[in-house]
């Protein structure tokens, strides 16, 4: 497999619809691990920064990744399977007028994070949702350099 078309698939593996790192997100590992407190700890997060609105049960936190997600609050995964691709990084239209608003609203959120959440959490949401722009702008360039050749 050719190097960069392998650097694609290594992060596809990683990646969510909208460009979040699945390996680094909280709610992802703890699913993964079956960690029920961990999970509940992240609700509180979450619900600490208005992401959780409803007030799930920690069964209905557990996520496999997008397509175990049966609703994306930022309408990426609808509009990513119509498109039958990855992510959004893949998209020719990248980045639609919807991804600018979301990383704008990113920058707001990390800044919200980085006063309510400890150093280490914060390290980790940074790491996982508010650096998707510089993952996405890198699939973005690999993979179309890569459909050109």
């Amino acid at each position: 497999m050719d190097g960069a078309r392998g650097r694609i698939d290594k992060l596809m593996l990683k990646i969510g619809c909208c460009g979040d790192d699945c390996n680094i997100c909280p709610r992802y590992i703890a699913t993964r691990s079956g960690d029920e407190k961990r999970l509940d700890e992240v609700a509180a997060l979450w619900k600490a920064v208005g992401w959780w609105k409803r007030k799930e049960s920690t069964k209905e936190l557990t996520c496999h990744g997008c397509a175990s997600v049966s609703y994306c609050d930022l309408g990426i995964k609808d509009c990513v399977l119509e498109k039958h691709i990855e992510n959004c990084g893949q998209c020719p239209q990248y980045p639609c007028a919807r991804l600018l608003d979301i990383f704008r609203n990113n920058e707001k959120e990390a800044e919200i994070c980085q006063t309510r959440f400890s150093p280490d959490d914060y390290q980790i949401f940074n790491e996982a949702f508010f650096s998707k722009k510089e993952r996405l702008d890198k699939i973005n360039e690999e993979y179309f350099l890569q459909k050109g050749k």
